[in-house]
């Protein structure tokens, strides 16, 4: 029988935040100050949002684009700098973060957003309480689809494959579900090019039926075993 999830761990942009409203202020102040007359739109943004700030950077400033990493540096810089509208949370995702944790569920954040932007964010949208654990990206730590986040995650929450559930909304996110055995669950109205698919995998258009999902099955799943 299927066991129970017990720890859900969330990609963090276009899972749970739509940072791409940001990412254009960000982009589009750092075009300014170089005296570039050109301006990015989301539409421009949403192809890199899900690969990484140095993808990001370089992808979106194309020709204007200097030192890689000094340009990342100042994105990053001035990101840190930005306040986290809360009307960046999807839809739902502040009602059934809450929900979740309501039930009983362990959440954390699984990301290539560098880790202290990551607790910034959760910050700044007012969910820190939810998420005991929050796993990023640094120097030492390979990005996704590489498996060392989602491992240093589990470690963090003291459990294995068997009782997770990985929720994001991209290849990337798939292929480090894939590496590393964790069930996954997709969210369509992320930053996925729209070819992607998951096949037989589970995936939602709604947060609100995510939570549904989980907690539906997992009450499913406990009363059959305490019957046995």
């Amino acid at each position: 029988m299927t066991a129970p999830v017990a720890n859900i761990v969330f990609d963090l942009d276009g899972t749970l935040i739509d940072s791409a409203p940001v990412f254009v202020e960000v982009l589009n102040a750092m075009l300014a100050d170089r005296g570039s007359a050109r301006r990015v739109t989301q539409s421009d943004i949403r192809p890199f949002a899900s690969l990484g700030g140095p993808a990001l950077v370089s992808g979106v400033l194309a020709q204007e684009c200097g030192d890689l990493r000094q340009e990342v540096d100042d994105f990053r810089a001035r990101y840190r700098l930005y306040p986290t509208p809360i009307e960046s949370l999807y839809d739902g995702v502040a009602d059934g973060v809450k929900a979740l944790s309501a039930h009983g569920f362990r959440l954390a954040i699984c990301s290539n957003k560098p880790q202290q932007l990551c607790e910034k964010v959760i910050a700044d949208v007012g969910l820190t309480e939810h998420f005991p654990v929050i796993v990023g990206s640094s120097p030492d730590r390979m990005a996704k689809p590489a498996p060392d986040l989602m491992e240093l995650v589990m470690a963090q929450l003291g459990t294995t494959v068997h009782d997770c559930l990985y929720v994001g909304d991209s290849e990337i996110d798939q292929a480090l579900a894939k590496a590393t055995g964790v069930r996954f669950a997709f969210v369509t109205y992320g930053y996925a090019t729209e070819q992607f698919t998951v096949g037989q995998q589970d995936e939602f258009s709604r947060f609100s039926d995510l939570v549904r999902w989980v907690t539906t099955e997992r009450a499913a799943i406990l009363p059959a075993r305490g019957a046995a």
